[in-house]
Protein backbone atom coordinates (compact mmCIF):
# COMPACT_ATOMS: atom_id res chain seq x y z
CA UNK A 1 0.00 0.00 0.00
CA UNK A 2 2.86 2.38 -1.17
CA UNK A 3 0.33 4.44 -2.81
CA UNK A 4 -2.17 5.31 0.46
CA UNK A 5 1.68 6.60 2.01
CA UNK A 6 1.77 8.76 -0.54
CA UNK A 7 -1.49 10.48 -0.94
CA UNK A 8 -1.47 10.98 2.81
CA UNK A 9 2.58 12.73 2.28
CA UNK A 10 1.18 15.13 -0.88
CA UNK A 11 -2.30 15.40 1.01
CA UNK A 12 -0.04 16.81 3.83
CA UNK A 13 2.13 19.20 1.08
CA UNK A 14 -1.56 20.58 0.58
CA UNK A 15 -2.62 21.11 3.65
CA UNK A 16 0.73 23.13 4.48
CA UNK A 17 -0.31 25.06 1.61
CA UNK A 18 -3.83 25.72 2.84
CA UNK A 19 -2.66 26.97 6.31
CA UNK A 20 0.02 29.37 4.35
CA UNK A 21 -3.01 30.49 2.79
CA UNK A 22 -5.17 30.77 5.24
CA UNK A 23 -2.19 33.03 6.97
CA UNK A 24 -2.05 35.40 3.98
CA UNK A 25 -5.89 35.39 3.75
CA UNK A 26 -5.20 37.17 7.55
CA UNK A 27 -2.40 39.39 7.00
CA UNK A 28 -0.93 41.79 5.34
CA UNK A 29 0.78 40.93 1.48
CA UNK A 30 3.05 43.07 -0.29
CA UNK A 31 2.91 40.90 -3.56
CA UNK A 32 6.86 40.57 -3.98
CA UNK A 33 6.15 36.54 -4.40
CA UNK A 34 3.16 36.50 -6.83
CA UNK A 35 4.28 33.28 -8.72
CA UNK A 36 5.07 31.53 -5.66
CA UNK A 37 1.83 32.47 -3.81
CA UNK A 38 0.17 31.54 -6.76
CA UNK A 39 1.03 27.93 -6.60
CA UNK A 40 0.24 27.93 -2.69
CA UNK A 41 -3.27 29.07 -3.76
CA UNK A 42 -3.85 26.86 -6.04
CA UNK A 43 -2.74 23.48 -3.76
CA UNK A 44 -3.84 25.26 -0.78
CA UNK A 45 -7.55 26.64 -1.85
CA UNK A 46 -8.16 23.79 -4.92
CA UNK A 47 -6.80 21.13 -4.14
CA UNK A 48 -6.37 20.53 -0.58
CA UNK A 49 -10.09 20.22 0.83
CA UNK A 50 -11.33 17.55 -1.63
CA UNK A 51 -7.65 15.29 -1.86
CA UNK A 52 -7.97 15.74 2.09
CA UNK A 53 -11.33 14.31 2.60
CA UNK A 54 -10.87 11.25 0.20
CA UNK A 55 -7.76 10.34 1.46
CA UNK A 56 -8.82 10.78 4.94
CA UNK A 57 -11.99 9.01 4.18
CA UNK A 58 -10.24 6.30 1.92
CA UNK A 59 -7.63 5.34 4.63
CA UNK A 60 -9.95 5.29 7.57
CA UNK A 61 -12.51 2.79 5.38
CA UNK A 62 -9.29 0.40 4.76
CA UNK A 63 -8.36 0.51 7.90
CA UNK A 64 -11.70 -0.41 8.94
CA UNK A 65 -11.53 -3.21 6.54
CA UNK A 66 -8.24 -4.08 7.59
CA UNK A 67 -6.72 -3.74 4.59
CA UNK A 68 -4.11 -1.94 5.60
CA UNK A 69 -2.47 -1.90 9.29
CA UNK A 70 -1.03 1.37 11.06
CA UNK A 71 2.36 -0.27 10.94
CA UNK A 72 2.40 0.16 7.43
CA UNK A 73 1.66 4.14 7.58
CA UNK A 74 2.73 7.18 9.39
CA UNK A 75 -0.13 7.22 12.00
CA UNK A 76 0.58 10.97 12.98
CA UNK A 77 0.34 11.78 9.62
CA UNK A 78 -2.95 10.25 8.93
CA UNK A 79 -3.83 12.12 12.91
CA UNK A 80 -2.60 15.65 11.59
CA UNK A 81 -4.43 15.38 8.01
CA UNK A 82 -7.73 14.27 10.46
CA UNK A 83 -6.96 17.79 12.54
CA UNK A 84 -6.48 19.96 9.39
CA UNK A 85 -9.57 18.40 7.73
CA UNK A 86 -11.46 19.62 10.65
CA UNK A 87 -10.22 22.95 10.33
CA UNK A 88 -10.91 22.85 6.78
CA UNK A 89 -14.61 21.92 7.21
CA UNK A 90 -14.68 24.96 10.26
CA UNK A 91 -13.38 27.46 7.57
CA UNK A 92 -14.95 26.22 4.79
CA UNK A 93 -18.78 25.99 6.18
Amino acid sequence: MRWIRFLLKFAFICNLCFLISEILRITVYDHSLDTVVNHVLVLGVGIAFPLNGLVCVLTGVLLLLKKIQWSSLPPWLYLLNIAIFIFQLIVNY
